[in-house]
C-alpha cells in the first residue's frame, strides 16, 4: 500500500470529535444518574417496608404482653381480694414513692394514672423516668400462676435462696377462705404462713403462688439514633423494681377502663382513669396505643387518631391534644385499640 492510500485511510477514521465526547459524557451522567435515582428510591422503599414489618412485630408483640397479664390481673389463688392480710412488716424499697403498700396492695389488681404534662396523675412520685408526656400508666397485681410452688419446697432451709428470684414475696391460700401475704426471705414469716396460718397441701386446696407487681408505662429511650418512645414496664425482682424494655416504637399509650356499674356483670360504659372512683368495679380494659416504624417516609402523616374517647393524637397543626413533632410526621404508625377482659373479675 503506497502513503497515498494510508493518507486517504487516516483521513477517512478521525475518530471522536471535542462536541461528540461531550454529548457522550453527558447522555452517560444523564443514564447513571437515573440508575441511581432509581437504586436510591428502591433502597428506600425497602427500607419503609422492612419499617412496616418490624412495626407490625411489636405491635403483636405488646399486644401479647398486655394480654398475658391482664388476664392475670386479680388472681389470688381462689380467694378475694379482700380475704388477703400481709404477714409481718413489710421491708421492701421501690424507686420513688412506689414502696411498700404501693407494691403489696392486693386490692388493686388493676389501677390506671391518667397521662400527664410532666408525669402521671396519681402515680407516687419518682416511680418512673423519661416519661412520655400524655401517656397513661398501669399498675397490674396478681399471684403468678406460674410461678406456683409447693409446701414442701417453701418449707426447706433453702427456700429464701431457692425462691427470691424475681420476687421475695410470696401469696399463700386456701381456696375459697383466706390468703397470706408474706416475705419468702423472712424466716418466721414463711414458716408461719405454712404451720399456723394456711397450713395443707395442695390436695387440701391450699396454693402458693409468687406474688407479682408490674407497671406499664411509655418511656423515651435513646438507643444511639435519638429518643425512642418505648413500652416499658416495672417488674417486681427480688430486691427493688426493675425497670424493662419490652417494645420501642410505641409512640403514645392509653388505657380505657370498662366500669360494671350496677354489679350484673356486664360492662355499662368505657372511662378514664379520673373517672374511676372504685377500681374494683372494672371488668374489662381497652388499651389503645400508637405503634410507629423506625423509618422516615417520604410522605407526611397529617391523620388524627382517636387514641381514647376524649383524646385524639395529631400533627402538631391539629387540635388534638396529644401531638408527634413535624419530623416525627414522617413516621408511619398504627392505632391499635383492643378490649381485655379482667377474667379474674367476671362472674360466672
Amino acid at each position: 500500500m503506497n502513503r497515498v492510500t494510508r493518507s486517504l485511510n487516516r483521513s477517512r477514521n478521525p475518530g471522536f470529535s471535542l462536541v461528540e465526547l461531550l454529548v457522550a459524557l453527558v447522555l452517560g451522567t444523564l443514564v447513571l444518574a437515573g440508575v441511581a435515582k432509581v437504586f436510591i428510591n428502591s433502597k428506600q422503599g425497602y427500607r419503609v417496608q422492612e419499617s412496616a414489618s418490624r412495626m407490625q412485630e411489636n405491635i403483636r408483640i405488646a399486644v401479647d404482653y398486655f394480654g398475658r397479664n391482664l388476664r392475670l390481673a386479680d388472681l389470688w389463688g381462689g380467694v378475694e381480694p379482700t380475704q388477703v392480710s400481709l404477714i409481718g412488716a413489710p421491708l421492701y424499697n421501690g424507686p420513688g414513692g412506689c414502696e411498700h403498700a404501693w407494691i403489696l396492695d392486693t386490692t388493686s389488681g388493676v389501677h390506671g394514672y391518667a397521662g400527664g404534662a410532666t408525669a402521671p396523675v396519681g402515680l407516687p412520685a419518682g416511680c418512673i423516668s423519661d416519661y412520655v408526656r400524655g401517656s397513661d400508666v398501669l399498675a397490674v397485681r396478681y399471684a403468678n400462676p406460674d410461678a406456683a410452688v409447693s409446701t414442701a419446697q417453701l418449707g426447706t432451709s433453702g427456700a429464701a435462696n431457692a425462691l427470691k428470684p424475681n420476687g421475695k414475696y410470696y401469696l399463700r391460700a386456701k381456696v375459697g377462705q383466706r390468703a397470706v401475704l408474706f416475705d419468702v426471705t423472712n424466716d418466721t414469716s414463711r414458716l408461719r404462713a405454712i404451720s399456723v396460718d394456711i397450713p395443707g397441701v395442695a390436695e387440701d386446696g391450699v396454693l402458693s403462688y409468687q406474688y407479682q407487681t408490674l407497671l406499664f408505662y411509655l418511656r423515651n429511650i435513646d438507643f444511639g439514633r435519638g429518643a425512642v418512645p418505648t413500652l416499658n414496664m416495672l417488674r417486681l425482682q427480688s430486691d427493688s423494681l426493675q425497670a424493662e424494655q419490652l417494645v420501642d416504637g410505641i409512640e403514645m399509650l392509653t388505657f380505657s377502663y370498662g366500669v360494671d356499674s350496677d354489679d350484673d356483670g356486664l360492662v355499662d360504659a368505657y372511662r378514664n382513669a379520673a373517672e374511676i372512683s372504685n377500681w374494683q368495679q372494672v371488668l374489662s380494659i381497652r388499651v389503645a396505643f400508637i405503634a410507629r416504624g423506625d423509618e422516615l417516609d417520604s410522605y407526611t402523616d397529617t391523620q388524627q387518631y382517636p387514641i381514647a374517647a376524649d383524646r385524639c393524637y395529631g400533627p402538631a397543626s391539629s387540635a388534638c391534644s396529644l401531638k408527634y413533632s413535624a419530623e416525627a410526621a414522617r413516621f408511619q404508625r398504627r392505632l391499635v385499640v383492643k378490649d381485655i377482659q379482667l377474667r379474674n373479675r367476671v362472674r360466672g
